[in-house]
């Protein structure tokens, strides 16, 4: 028996809880709707159609424009892409090539169709970087491993534990994409965003000697200091520098990822730590 299409009534049903569960605003709620129906006038629109209204909302969602508590205004309405695509199931690959044809079917301006291609090219640095992210780590870092250790009574009082190495990796690589996305010079350039990972992992190689875990560093790691495995050994006063090191093994160059931690990392960690931004609730 072939499956039937859905109904304008249950698609709109799915819409609605759609828009419930990502407690979106009326306005943008009736502009998406009102673009798709146009849009499905015109042309057939295959496969999931919550699928072309997260299109559709996206659309409407950048569009807005959302008042602020201090001065001025907020492009967009606050909603996440990453929310948004969670709440529609809808991979961020399918989002890219559904957008792409939607942009076409409603004859967006150019400058929206740039910055869905920017966070595409975004998207696909920062799948090059993450497949180098992993060997690396696990080269400076203890392997990180599924471990529930220092998961379990979470709930019952108790100081909190140090963090594990999978909570290093998982803090590593959140740490590089939310200094990456400051910086639209380095987010979509391969080269630059490869530079400011060995940056952020020379960053976190500091905090974990500096801090004693050695139960963190991989034993096996060759930048580690000559008298690491002594008994005797105690951590530094001030803050070693593996940039170097990391060039000569893993294919940077010295004199642009060292350029790069100097006017871009360390400036913006400064401001982190100046803000008193929260670091995830890690601990070394």
């Amino acid at each position: 028996m072939e499956p039937t299409e859905e109904t304008d009534d249950a698609v709109e049903r799915r819409y609605n809880e759609l828009c419930l569960d990502l407690n979106m605003d009326k306005g943008t709620k009736e502009e998406a709707w009102e673009s798709y129906q146009k849009i499905k006038t015109k042309y057939t629109l295959e496969g999931d159609q919550m699928h072309w209204l997260a299109c559709a909302l996206y659309e409407a969602c950048r569009k807005s424009v959302t008042p602020t508590v201090g001065r001025g205004t907020m492009e967009g309405n606050g909603v996440s892409l990453t929310r948004l695509l969670r709440s529609a199931k809808f991979s961020l690959i399918q989002f890219f090539n559904k957008m792409k044809k939607w942009s076409d079917m409603a004859g967006l301006p150019q400058e929206f169709i740039d910055k869905v291609n920017k966070l595409e090219r975004n998207f696909a640095v920062s799948t090059v970087i993450f497949k180098k992210f992993e060997p690396i780590f696990s080269d400076i870092f203890q392997h990180p491993t599924d471990s529930h250790q220092n998961k379990q009574n979470r709930n019952k009082k108790q100081r909190r534990m140090p963090c594990t190495s999978t909570e290093v990796f998982n803090f590593c690589w959140t740490m590089f994409i939310q200094v990456k996305g400051h910086f639209p010079a380095i987010s979509d350039d391969l080269v630059n965003s490869y530079h400011l990972l060995l940056c952020c992992l020379d960053w976190f190689y500091a905090n974990a000697l500096m801090g004693g875990r050695k139960d963190l560093l991989n034993p096996s790691f060759e930048g580690l200091p000559e008298d690491f495995g002594n008994r005797d050994w105690k951590p530094p006063t001030e803050s070693p520098c593996l940039i170097k090191y990391l060039c000569d093994k893993h294919e940077g160059l010295e004199i642009e990822a060292k350029v790069i931690k100097e006017h871009w990392w360390k400036p913006h960690i400064k401001k982190l730590f100046d803000k008193k931004v929260s670091f995830l609730d890690t601990q070394f």
